[in-house]
């Protein structure tokens, strides 16, 4: 995913869903400086900070 997409996500009043490695993901963060997200799992509460290029957006809004 492209860091200006992941902000326009953040900044919507829509719930998009976005996967990292096939876990559904709620970005918390992005810093446009190190192209890093700032994210939570939405299985297991984890928060992590990975690399934007590695989210995927599915399309799909969730509910």
């Amino acid at each position: 995913m492209l860091t200006k997409r992941a902000k326009e996500i953040i900044n919507s009043k829509d719930h998009l869903e976005v996967l990292y490695k096939g876990n559904s993901v709620w970005l918390e963060n992005i810093n446009t400086n190190t192209q890093m997200s700032t994210v939570r799992v939405l299985e297991n509460n984890e928060i992590i900070t990975i690399p934007v290029s590695e989210l995927r957006e599915t399309g799909r809004e969730l509910k």
